[in-house]
């Protein structure tokens, strides 16, 4: 046990990565774990809709437990390193299950990047669960919703737009929220963890919930079962708030999805 941070360091040396002498396998345990993380990730969205397959979970079991078994070889690590890449497809195809029995195919569609003259939250991250969830429970209360970063693409499932209070995407990617979240007034929700270090400025007006958390800022607690998850603290903070400050006009155009893509796959050819 390690109480205080020099002992922390010196067990890093017995455990930490580096405590893995040859390169080779260091490098292939590392591959393993960031792949196991990124499929973690995408069936906790699938899960948080209703859909899960064990097959994937006991991989990742599997595979977290195979970075601490000295006895494989390379060779052994390169074939797993393979089989985090099926699982990886497999994972992706169930998501996309998920996400496109929920709230229908993605459409082309041209997103609004103004803003109206309404105080809002601005939702950032991957969890289409809670993008669902925030739109309803912000329904006729004069409070408007925005998407930033990782969420954009919501703007072109169908399910989302018949709410019309969801007004559009504001900014840009993850790298610029720091003056983003600044010139937007409106509380920000993240659902995944895209979030960087708040600026004191804007801190109080950051709130995680599922996965993400971050010290010093507001978390919204998981549902119980059966139940949806309470926003009604960041929609009670977002109607005290300035509406955003506009930072661009006009439209962008997306949605171009996989069902999308064939269905225009001859025109894309004869162009």
């Amino acid at each position: 046990q390690a109480d205080t941070e020099e002992e922390f360091e010196e067990k890093a040396k017995q455990v930490g990565v580096l405590s893995t002498e040859n390169e080779d396998v260091r490098s292939l345990r590392g591959l393993i774990i960031y792949g196991a993380k990124g499929i973690a990730a995408y069936a906790v969205h699938a899960r948080n809709l209703g859909y899960e397959n064990e097959k994937i979970i006991q991989f990742i079991e599997k595979a977290l437990i195979a970075t601490t078994n000295d006895s494989l070889s390379v060779d052994d690590l390169v074939g797993l390193v393979l089989e985090c890449g099926k699982f990886g497809v497999e994972v992706m195809a169930l998501l996309d299950k998920a996400n496109t029995s929920s709230y229908g195919n993605p459409e082309i569609t041209k997103v609004n990047i103004g803003v109206r003259n309404n105080p809002a939250i601005l939702i950032s991250g991957h969890d289409l669960k809670d993008m669902e969830e925030l739109l309803k429970q912000t329904e006729g209360s004069g409070v408007d919703v925005y998407t930033h970063g990782e969420m954009l693409p919501a703007n072109y499932y169908p399910t989302f737009k018949k709410y019309s209070h969801f007004v559009g995407n504001y900014g840009n990617a993850w790298w610029k929220q720091k003056e983003e979240i600044e010139s937007f007034n409106g509380p920000v929700l993240f659902t995944t963890n895209c979030i960087v270090p708040p600026k004191d400025s804007y801190k109080d007006r950051v709130y995680t919930t599922g996965v993400v958390g971050f010290p010093g800022v507001k978390h919204i607690s998981e549902a119980e079962e059966g139940k949806e998850k309470d926003f009604s603290k960041i929609i009670a903070h977002a109607k005290k708030c300035k509406p955003p400050v506009e930072i661009e006009k006009g439209e962008i155009i997306g949605g171009f999805a996989h069902d999308t893509v064939i269905e225009l796959a001859d025109k894309v050819v004869e162009a």
